[in-house]
């Protein structure tokens, strides 16, 4: 679902990230696009030698804080969006854990949100084992007027995201692992979700954030087929503590598993700065798309398709546009479905076909229109 503010960041964003780095990390030692590439590399051929050392080093810490942070801190939009426009968002100050917080980014975004629902402000409890980012996200919470966030009284603290057991804080309005859970083993990861439930108020939410990368959201899929099996278990005893809000809107096994190629994730537009797209392009790297995979999980049984509906679905692709026609992976509980538009069919009453894309929430239903019955689609 498209969230009901802009993506966008602005060239400002830019500018603190280089005061902060200045100030927390020195002088940029080369052009920030050769940092840029470097960790690039790192995120996406490199993983398993690189990405620890590459990241955690005075030029990665620069690359992630100049380049990756202002881009990065719009993949919470969208999530958060459909928790808001669920009314499932306190107007109150926040009480948030950001677990491998990092430099701030995933906070940052919320913060953004917040600041456009009126919400005062957020009580953050940041956690990463890299003491040096951290202190890069407490620069960056002092300069949220700038920013344009809502304000951010900051708790940073240098601890394992595995070690949540020597926690005594919450419960948490929102809990956020941004592009944090990758780095471990499928079965920490699953460790680490379900020692974040005691932590979590009962009405509130766990957002997690994972790189587009195929094999990194499928494995996302694999912990969200065990979530949803274990809430839809008959024996309430052995019951997850959690279920899946976002994004699926069906019950049952992902049907991204069933093959080895596929995966699920968003693919928004999204415009960089031009400060920021100079550099993209510079290090060969897209600056018009914005791409990652997430899951939105919950404790009270409350899930998105309450709020639209049961005959909802979820776009799965980009339109495959051809010759005459227009067509849209769909899933929703029939599994992967392939909705066609015919260009001679094309009407007011199916107009949000047209335009709708990857991540976009459609209902579609046979009605009499004024002039035939035909199949209406409307975009939630």
């Amino acid at each position: 679902m498209r969230p009901p503010f802009p993506l966008a960041v602005s060239d400002t964003w830019a500018e603190v990230a280089a005061r902060v780095g200045d100030r927390v990390f020195g002088k940029l030692p080369r052009p920030l696009w050769e940092l840029v590439a470097i960790v690039s590399d790192a995120y996406n051929r490199e993983r398993e030698t690189l990405l620890g050392v590459t990241t955690s080093s005075s030029d990665g810490l620069q690359a992630r804080l100049r380049f990756y942070l202002p881009r990065d801190s719009a993949k919470i939009l969208s999530p958060l969006g459909e928790l808001a426009q669920a009314g499932l968002l306190p107007r109150r100050r926040w009480r948030v854990l950001d677990l491998g917080a990092g430099l701030g980014t995933t906070t940052l975004g919320a913060a953004r949100v917040a600041g456009h629902l009126g919400v005062p402000g957020l009580d953050v409890l940041a956690l990463d084992r890299d003491a040096r980012a951290l202190d890069a996200f407490v620069e960056l919470a002092k300069e949220h007027e700038a920013l344009g966030v809502a304000p951010i009284a900051l708790n940073a603290r240098a601890l394992d995201v595995t070690r949540l057991s020597d926690l005594r804080e919450g419960p948490f309005d929102l809990v956020l692992a941004g592009l944090v859970l990758n780095e471990l083993d499928l079965e920490t990861r699953h460790r680490v979700i379900e020692s974040v439930a005691p932590l979590l108020a009962p009405d509130g939410a766990f957002v997690i954030l994972e790189p587009a990368l195929r094999e990194i959201t499928r494995g996302l899929h694999v912990l969200r087929d065990r979530i949803d099996a274990s809430a839809s278990a008959m024996d309430a005893a052995t019951r997850s503590s959690w279920n899946v809000f976002a994004p699926c809107l069906r019950r049952g096994p992902c049907p991204m598993l069933e093959t080895e190629r596929d995966w699920c994730h968003e693919d928004e537009p999204f415009a960089l700065p031009p400060k920021l797209a100079a550099v993209a392009r510079d290090a060969s790297l897209r600056f018009e798309r914005l791409t990652y995979a997430y899951l939105t999980l919950r404790k009270d049984g409350c899930t998105l398709r309450d709020f639209v509906g049961e005959d909802a679905r979820r776009v799965v692709s980009m339109p495959l546009v051809s010759k005459g026609k227009r067509e849209l992976l769909v899933c929703d509980d029939a599994g992967r479905t392939l909705l066609r538009r015919l260009d001679r069919e094309a009407s007011e009453a199916n107009a949000d076909f047209g335009d709708s894309y990857r991540g976009d929430v459609l209902q579609v239903s046979l009605e009499e229109t004024r002039v035939r019955k035909e199949r209406v689609v409307k975009r939630v």
